[in-house]
């Protein structure tokens, strides 16, 4: 990885748990080869390093104790917020104990995951588009460790053209042909809309039997698609990539999906929405593996391109202008 998308991507908000894998208030977590530690509840939660100080230990073995974590090997426990030592049994009633502390990050939890980043965040906190407000029921899957970089990811997921090919099992015969869609830029955020219809459906039909798709992406990497249907209702499906390794060559896929009040009251069931994309995600999940390179180039001319790739070149350039802008600032 370059050295300057690396400082870049330290500054990155980046999802490293879902709340729900919190097992007795803990989870483990990977920013860049950095090995994290998520302990709490609720929304009160805290991001530090993964091992204890004494002896090493991975912290995600261990458990919360009135809201501290405690290290599973010998029961020190580290203070939440601060991740400063409150505890060593082993030392005698009456003696001080360590100064010891846990070095902690930047911690929110959003969307039923907690987020994190390993300095200072440079950019805004992503945001779930226009629209997606509290009337929304959202629901976050469970998450995959792949072999790919995050960039491949993140265009794999608005690839419209790969749909009849790889999604024929869980879409049906939908259309080959990617019509013109204009991209439009809102500083590091990126949208377009598009249609998804069936190929069995007549012209005059069209319409009637097409799906509307709202395609939203925050650079880096937090993608998202709305989903609106011909007989009304709206269900979103979104995806974070997490670099897991300093070399950005493997990632943790994170996803949610959500459907709006008009959708749940026509009968629409998270738990249905949530089987369907995961079918659809380990659809993609032998084809991302499968790429070289494993990371999408930034350079345009390593690659060939037709006009339905019009996503891709966009989001090559604009992350690349992204680096720019950050190596300028740095």
């Amino acid at each position: 990885m370059d050295p300057v998308e690396y400082e870049m991507l330290r500054h990155t908000w980046f999802p490293v748990a879902r709340v729900a894998d919190l097992l007795d208030g803990v989870a483990g977590g990977a920013i860049l080869g950095e090995e994290l530690v998520v302990y709490g509840e609720g929304r009160d939660v805290t991001v530090a390093e993964g091992f204890c100080p004494h002896r090493g230990v991975a912290l995600r073995l261990g458990r919360t104790r009135d809201g501290a974590l405690e290290c599973p090997y010998h029961g020190w426990r580290f203070a939440g917020g601060s991740g400063r030592c409150t505890r060593v049994p082993s030392l005698p009633p009456g003696r001080e104990g360590t100064r010891a502390a846990l070095r902690t990050f930047p911690a929110r939890v959003a969307y039923g995951l907690v987020w994190s980043c390993l300095a200072e965040p440079s950019l805004p906190f992503p945001e779930l588009p226009v629209g997606i407000d509290d009337t929304w029921q959202l629901a976050a899957g469970e998450p995959y460790t792949l072999g790919c970089g995050m960039r491949q990811l993140t265009e794999n997921f608005r690839d419209k053209a790969h749909f009849p090919f790889v999604h024929a099992n869980t879409m049906g015969d939908v259309s080959k042909v990617v019509n013109s869609y204009r991209i439009a830029r809102d500083g590091w955020q990126l949208g377009w809309s598009s249609s998804l219809r069936s190929e069995d459906a007549p012209d005059e039909f069209a319409e009637k039997f097409s799906h509307r798709l709202d395609y939203h992406i925050t650079l880096p990497m937090f993608a998202s698609i709305r989903v609106s249907s011909p007989s009304g209702g709206r269900r979103l499906v979104a995806q974070m990539a997490t670099p897991l390794t300093a070399d950005g060559l493997r990632v943790r896929q994170f996803w949610l999906v959500g459907v709006d009040s008009a959708a749940a009251a026509g009968g629409a069931e998270l738990a249905d929405v949530l089987a369907y994309e995961r079918q659809v995600f380990e659809e993609d999940h032998p084809i991302v593996e499968n790429q070289q390179p494993i990371e999408a180039p930034l350079d345009l001319h390593s690659q060939l391109h037709t006009p339905a790739d019009k996503f891709s070149i966009t989001y090559r350039r604009v992350y690349s202008e992204l680096l720019e802008r950050f190596k300028e600032r740095s």
